[in-house]
């Protein structure tokens, strides 16, 4: 089976790993250039070094150039996973028998952006990782297989992405003689049940203390590692707040955003109703501490409140 393979994260990284295990030819391997504003962009260099395969960096598949060289590869599987530009259909319909593609929701519910951030900020207990034929629009294509992923309370954006990876894994496992065989299985999606996540940028992640702890905490760890991190401001500080712990249930009236009280490196953080309490922070582009540094190494103290995200609106 000859393979062309596009992506720039771990996902990609992963599925690219299984195939050249269970024998597949990987023909070429398309990824982007560095940009540092692309948060979980993997290092392809290191599989194609490894794996005699050449590896051209792109910023689109779609151009004359690169369609040239997938077509000349003449693919049976063309592989596009973890890119987020649309790819045009005289690229689908290169490989000989389908352009695949997986996303991290239980398609059709969740097509669009940021679905593993979005779950965790829901308060989801389960998503999926989605393997699907391409088309032109964005996450419809019939569904080959789906593993599903369990969302538990500890569960962090980080945790989340390893899952993710170690399910792509499984979907290549589990269909690859289909793959090999030329058999590939299709289950249309029901196109009525499609909703969608919308795009997330940086300055999305500002913080509400007014909100309930628990949607406080899944607000912080949906944004944490890989992804750029959720934030406050703290006397005109700019404070990255990447991990929390699970909140208590108990009801207790604090000042949202006011620091309540420091145990130990956890900072007691007041949110509606309720504490949340905080365990690794950065001030500005210093290194990432633990949140009891705040009070302790910084010049904040116990009283002080985080700016709430709504406060510049006022």
């Amino acid at each position: 089976m000859q393979v062309v393979f596009v992506t720039h994260n771990e996902l990609g990284v992963a599925c690219l790993e299984e195939l050249s295990e269970l024998g597949a030819e990987i023909k070429h391997v398309f990824t982007r250039p560095r940009r540092e504003d692309i948060s979980d962009q993997a290092d392809i260099g290191a599989f194609a070094d490894t794996n005699d395969v050449p590896l051209s960096r792109v910023s689109s598949v779609n151009t004359p150039a690169v369609k040239s060289t997938i077509q000349d590869c003449d693919p049976d599987i063309l592989f596009i996973i973890g890119w987020s530009q649309l790819v045009d259909s005289e690229v689908l319909e290169i490989p000989n028998v389908a352009a695949l593609g997986m996303h991290p929701a239980p398609l059709p519910r969740g097509r669009g952006r940021a679905p593993l951030a979005w779950s965790l900020i829901k308060g989801l207990d389960e998503t999926a990782l989605s393997f699907f034929h391409l088309v032109e629009e964005a996450d419809a294509g019939d569904i080959v297989g789906q593993q599903p992923l369990p969302i538990e309370i500890q569960d962090d954006a980080q945790s989340m992405y390893d899952k993710m990876v170690e399910a792509g894994r499984t979907l290549i496992q589990r269909h690859y003689t289909e793959l090999e065989s030329g058999t590939v299985p299709r289950q249309q999606q029901d196109h009525s049940a499609a909703t969608w996540w919308p795009k997330r940028e940086p300055h999305h992640g500002r913080i509400d203390w007014t909100r309930a702890p628990k949607e406080v905490y899944n607000w912080i760890r949906g944004q944490t590692r890989p992804y750029p991190g959720s934030y406050s401001y703290l006397d005109g500080d700019k404070i990255t707040i990447w991990k929390a712990e699970p909140p208590a249930s108990e009801t207790e009236f604090v000042t949202p955003g006011e620091i309540a009280y420091r145990d130990g490196d956890r900072l007691g953080v007041g949110a509606w109703e309720g504490i949340i309490e905080l365990t690794e922070v950065q001030v500005g582009d210093d290194s990432p501490v633990s949140a009891g540094e705040l009070v302790s190494s910084y010049r904040y103290q116990i009283g002080d409140q985080f700016q709430n995200a709504r406060d510049p609106l006022v």
